[in-house]
């Protein structure tokens, strides 16, 4: 069973309106789109960063 966080952030808002509509259109707005697509992009982020250890 997959252990689920939630979580609250502050972004800015061009940012946060340019990434659901990249997303949604991606996702198709399947149940939980934007979850799995923020967990999608933090998954990215974290493989980016260890690169640069």
């Amino acid at each position: 069973m997959k252990k689920i966080k939630r979580v609250t952030v502050s972004i800015n808002i061009e940012v946060d309106l340019e990434f659901r509509r990249i997303a949604s259109s991606k996702m198709l707005f399947q149940t939980g789109w934007y979850s799995k697509a923020i967990e999608e992009a933090m998954l990215l982020w974290i493989k980016e960063q260890k690169k640069n250890f």
